[in-house]
Formats: structure tokens, sequence, C-alpha cells
């Protein structure tokens, strides 16, 4: 059975990322993505013709428009802000850094809780699990990518309805794709309605 995707509220998350990133030099207008950045895209955006061995379970918001038009990017420190209030239930290393997952209180009548997960992260302290965070808390700054990294310094951000059956302790990027006690849903309904795609 579909989680009822609409019981999820609009986030702030946009509104907390410009606050406390201070953009007040540039101001920031839009988020900009190129092919292989939004969800269920195939391609991956750091590499030419390169295709993902699945389709992009979330978003990567790299790149932005300033008021002034012209494309700037975010870079590792980066501060990242939690979407919705929510405990930390789980975290592990990615291929850049640490993926942060929180469990929100929004739920659906079929036993599934929505969580965020933000990837490629240095998060905030050490976080511990079951740490009570609110909605536009910093929880993380973006990692720094190896020298000579074709990626840039990005954050992932994926949405997922999990049932409460799965454990915690038992999520990762293969679990997100492979449980059936999971569905991933597009963050960027929830994220920002004004975007640019290139």
């Amino acid at each position: 059975m579909k989680p009822e995707e609409n019981t999820i509220p609009e986030s702030t998350f946009k509104p907390f990322f410009t606050k406390h990133n201070n953009f007040h030099t540039y101001g920031f207008k839009e988020w900009v993505f190129y092919p292989g950045m939004l969800f269920q895209n195939m391609e991956t955006w750091w590499t030419d013709n390169g295709l993902r061995p699945t389709p992009h379970e979330g978003v990567d918001l790299c790149f932005y428009r300033d008021n002034a038009g012209k494309v700037r990017r975010i870079d590792n420190g980066t501060k990242i802000p939690v979407m919705y209030t929510g405990n930390i239930v789980h975290t592990h290393d990615d291929f850049l850094g640490k993926s942060i997952y929180i469990k929100h209180n929004i739920n659906d009548k079929i036993g599934n809780a929505l969580h965020t997960i933000y990837g490629h992260t240095t998060p905030r302290n050490r976080h511990d699990t079951e740490k009570r965070v609110r909605e536009g808390d910093i929880i993380a700054e973006v990692a720094a990518v190896p020298e000579n990294s074709k990626v840039l310094p990005h954050i992932h951000i994926t949405m997922a309805w999990i049932h409460k059956s799965l454990p915690c302790k038992k999520l990762n990027w293969d679990t997100i794709w492979t449980s059936q006690s999971v569905t991933i849903c597009n963050p960027l309904e929830y994220i920002d309605s004004k975007l640019e795609v290139s």
C-alpha cells in the first residue's frame, strides 16, 4: 500500500538554508539543476555520459542562481538545516562523508513514518541516535571532496516513507532501494517550488 504523500507539509528548508549560510552578499534566487541531479534521473552529473546503477533516489543541491542572475555553487562547510522536526535515528559512512537519517513525527495510516536522509555530510558535533532536532536546526556541513575528484561538494537529500517494521540500524543506501518497507518520494516537491532545470 502506498503512503499518502499529501500528508507531507511544505518545508522551510530554503529560508533556513539561506539564513544560516549568509547569502546576503549575492542573494539566493533559486536552485539550478543539471541532468543527473534530480529525483529518479539516470545520468551522473559529475561525468560525461555516465549512468547510475539505479535511478537517483533524491536530489543533489549544488548550484544556485543569485539575485543578479549568476550561477554559483555551494562549497564544503555549507551548513545543512533539518527539513522537519524529528530524531536522528542512524548515521553511516557514504562515499564522500556521512549520511544522517532523521525520523519525523509525520506518519500515515498504514505504519509508515517520514524520514529525511542527508548524504555527503560532516555531522555537527557527534550526533547520538535519538537526539531531538527541530526544523531549521543545523545538523551538519557539506563534506569536502577528495582532491582530483570529479564530483563537487553538494547536499544529497532523500525523503522516504519507512515502515515501522524496518529497524533503523538496517537503513543504508541498499535498503532504501531494495526494501519493500521503503517508499521514496521527490524531495524537491517539499524543499522548493521554484527552480531551474538546465
